[in-house]
């Protein structure tokens, strides 16, 4: 059953994205899902302070690159964007498999439309809008294919 969690800032966004930092470990993958401007970037933001990367690596939407890299913290971030992806085998193409053997800590916004090349063990954060803030589903989402 998923765990839901009320986001009225990016402090309360950043806080959720430190606890979850707490129990990742290399080669884990984080999938987040929500609409256009939900805040997947923002908890990506949070995961990577929370982790350890230097204020000096700007966390950004990796959207038109497809593959940001983030080093320098307690696990390096691979963190990808599959909006623009064709086809679910783009993310492998582009080393998925490779990122998580090496003990990159993967992050996968739009997470539902590549859900079938996911491990089953992704831990799923679905974003949705709620009044002037967000709300977080941990857990994943129902319509999620696999």
């Amino acid at each position: 059953m998923p765990s839901e969690h009320l986001l009225p800032d990016v402090a309360a966004t950043h806080a959720l994205a430190a606890s979850l930092a707490r129990e990742l470990r290399a080669g884990d993958l984080v999938a987040l899902c929500g609409d256009l401007g939900a805040g997947k970037t923002e908890f990506t933001r949070g995961l990577a302070e929370a982790l350890g990367v230097p204020a000096s690596v700007p966390v950004c939407s990796p959207s038109y690159l497809l593959l940001n890299l983030y080093p320098g913290g307690r696990l390096p971030i691979a963190h990808f964007d599959a909006y623009f992806m064709h086809a679910p085998d783009d993310l492998e193409r582009a080393g998925l498999h490779d990122l998580l053997a090496s003990g990159h800590l993967v992050v996968v916004e739009w997470a539902d439309r590549v859900a079938e090349v996911l491990p089953a063990e992704a831990r799923w954060i679905e974003l949705l809008p709620e009044g002037t803030g967000r709300r977080a589903r941990c857990g994943r989402p129902t319509e999620a294919p696999r």
